[in-house]
């Protein structure tokens, strides 16, 4: 392309040349025209032998034409001639001087084709980067937040289920915690994780069995792809456990396409630390209010949440149409313990007492401490002769604990009183009854067990 426009460039200017060299008569203007090629060959970028030998060959045939074989043709034709070897000369050092000047212009332009290349690469890195980076902050943002106001484990897997669910590549989430139950004297009391992720029942029974008893995920110390769930839905499984005191806590499962696998542990490298920092404070908070709940001395619930308690159970005996039992317990002459041994060792009674009514009762019921040295206990769905039956290993338990004070040994005896619930009875009669009934054993002499009647007959 570049010959055909040198070509073209030197066709014109011959042609413009020749047009106005015949428009002129006059010799002396037609000499300084034919020197007027000598400039115009030497006006281009680098010395070109053909261009300049072209012109030169084209100027001294029109001298020779024009002015014949005379001094003037001869001025015009040595003139034009002597620059030819000085033109060679120049170029001659120049291809010396850059022996390989095309092999390093091509060079160049491959150095230069990669830095375009590198740039690019490192744009785009740099974009991927930010949009990273972005994301990270707005995991973190979002983890601050759930954690801020949440004190138990429900709200927090609500909120994030909400928060997760809304991320690109994840199909559904599944949370789990360790399943420790509020009523600290349940059956349910036992250490494994429980689902609680809104799940169908069908999905809600694979997951228990996959995660039950599960060797890879007892072994996690960070987020990680579960290879025995992948069966579950064909996808990756993403696991972020919350381990404290070496042991998991939680642990949230993330469904997700192939493809955002590994974003996903990436992002849980910074999400955990939070949700960690989070359920501590869960624990901390149930802690202070198993403290608020629960008695310093016995161990058992104090007053005020042993009420709550036994207002959900008459609750829940009102709707099912049930009925339970309310046993008051109290320790004979408590008062002579105090006086003859002295506090501590009255502490230690109550504490021995309090030790036998939970070994004794069933898992499920509820004891409290109701004041002193009196205790109450909820029995639901249980039948008179095994309460009755309960009450009485209680009272020869609590008999034959053997005290030592000062070299000396003694033992104490306890009273009960039951009351059954019936119908509409509100939970101040409901007490009363059982009360009166244990006032009623104390009355018969002590060390002794009473079912409250209404008819009086005890």
């Amino acid at each position: 392309m570049k010959k055909v426009f040198f070509y073209i460039t030197l066709f014109l200017i011959l042609l413009c040349f020749f047009v106005i060299y015949n428009q002129t008569d006059n010799y002396y203007c037609k000499y300084i025209l034919i020197l007027y090629l000598l400039p115009v060959s030497l006006l281009s970028k680098r010395p070109n032998i053909i261009y300049y030998v072209t012109l030169c060959v084209a100027a001294i045939v029109t001298a020779l034409f024009t002015f014949k074989f005379s001094h003037t043709s001869l001025d015009i034709s040595m003139i034009f001639l002597l620059i030819i070897p000085i033109l060679l000369l120049f170029s001659t050092k120049k291809i010396m001087q850059y022996p390989n000047l095309k092999k390093r212009n091509n060079e160049l332009k491959f150095y230069k084709e990669e830095l375009i290349n590198e740039e690019k690469s490192l744009v785009e890195r740099r974009e991927f980067l930010e949009k990273k980076l972005e994301r990270i902050i707005q995991f973190y943002t979002i983890s601050k937040d759930l954690t801020k106001n949440m004190d138990v484990p429900e709200d927090v897997a609500n909120a994030l289920f909400n928060v997760l669910t809304t991320r690109p590549g994840i199909d559904y989430v599944v949370i789990t915690t360790t399943n420790y139950n509020d009523d600290k004297y349940s059956s349910e009391n036992r250490k494994e994780l429980k689902i609680l992720s809104r799940l169908s029942e069908e999905k809600k029974q694979i997951w228990d069995k996959m995660i039950k008893d599960n060797n890879e995920i007892s072994l996690l110390n960070g987020p990680a792809i579960i290879k025995s769930l992948y069966y579950i839905e064909n996808k990756p499984v993403v696991a972020w456990p919350i381990i404290i005191d070496n042991k998991i806590n939680s642990c949230t499962f993330l469904v997700t396409e192939p493809s955002y696998a590994q974003t996903y542990i990436e992002e849980g490298e910074f999400f955990i630390p939070h949700l960690k920092l989070g359920t501590k404070r869960i624990i901390l908070f149930s802690e202070l209010k198993e403290k608020a709940r629960i008695d310093g001395l016995t161990g058992l619930y104090l007053k005020r949440f042993f009420l709550g308690k036994l207002h959900a159970e008459i609750e829940r005996a009102k709707r099912y149409n049930t009925n339970f039992y309310l046993m008051m317990l109290d320790i004979d002459h408590f008062k002579n313990v105090n006086d003859n041994y002295g506090h501590l060792v009255g502490d230690e009674v109550l504490k021995s007492a309090a030790n036998v009514i939970k070994t004794s009762i069933r898992q499920g019921d509820i004891p409290g401490r109701y004041g002193g040295e009196e205790f109450i206990v909820i029995l639901p769905t249980i039948d008179q002769r095994k309460t009755i039956e309960i009450a009485d290993t209680i009272r020869k338990s609590v008999k034959d604990i053997v005290f030592k004070s000062n070299g000396k040994t003694f033992s104490v005896t306890i009273s009960i009183g039951i009351a059954k619930y019936i119908k509409d009875i509100d939970i101040d009669n409901l007490i009363g009854n059982a009360d009166t009934a244990l006032y009623q054993a104390k009355k018969s002499g002590r060390d002794n067990i009473i079912l409250f009647r209404d008819d009086n007959s005890y």
